[in-house]
């Protein structure tokens, strides 16, 4: 019988414990850390001029971003976060007039997430956002040549990560899917617009940690 009792007692500590993390009320303090390595081999062709053009590259990203969330409902949560990413582009002069491009970034986003866990400890989380980025190009030619881009950008979209809980105050998540628009402004030596629709699903390692705290 005591055996019996102790069991209880401890399963309800545990589902409450894991509970907490979650529902109205608590907040969160996260980081995301992001790295990507894409090797490339394009080759485009022009069939009005008979034109056929090959580039290989090899494009390595990092990017980090620190967030607050707070939940307005059980397994609904509202928060912002602010980023920056720096990415590096080499490209084989044998094959390219261009041999390097350089990209660094801020960001600001504000998110919407909805839970979906299974017995309150993995699962996954769902939701729109929508974000500013500000973003510096520079482009270096085999001539030594260089020149710089720069941009505003705005976006939306959904983003889909798998969440996990190992502990009271700790979560994990990794990002699973992201579906957008972005809507791009470039100043500096080009001037112009572009607006980008995209599907993306796991292409890079984008991992999130989190601390939970409040009621």
């Amino acid at each position: 019988m005591y055996k019996k009792l102790l069991l209880v007692v401890l399963s309800v500590i545990t589902l409450q414990a894991a509970k907490a993390q979650t529902e109205k009320g608590n907040q969160q303090l996260g980081a995301t850390f992001g790295i990507s390595v894409t090797n490339s081999n394009t080759r485009s062709v022009d069939l009005d001029n008979n034109i056929s053009d090959n580039s290989k590259g090899k494009l390595t990203s990092y990017s980090i971003s620190p967030s607050y969330s707070y939940f307005i409902a059980d397994k609904l949560d509202i928060g912002a976060s602010v980023g920056y990413q720096s990415s590096n582009q080499k490209y084989d002069p044998f094959y390219s007039s261009q041999v390097q491009q350089q990209s660094k970034s801020f960001s600001a986003t504000i998110f919407l997430r909805k839970y979906f866990l299974f017995d309150n400890k993995i699962g996954i989380r769902t939701g729109p956002y929508v974000g500013y980025q500000q973003q510096k190009q520079r482009y270096v030619y085999t001539s030594n040549e260089s020149s710089n881009y720069d941009s505003d950008s705005y976006s939306g979209g959904v983003n889909m990560d798998l969440v996990y809980y190992p502990s009271k105050h700790i979560g994990l998540a990794a990002a699973l899917a992201n579906l957008s628009y972005q809507h791009q402004k470039f100043t500096g030596n080009s001037l112009g617009n572009a607006n980008t629709f995209s599907l993306n699903f796991v292409n890079s390692f984008i991992l999130s940690a989190y601390y939970a705290f409040g009621k």
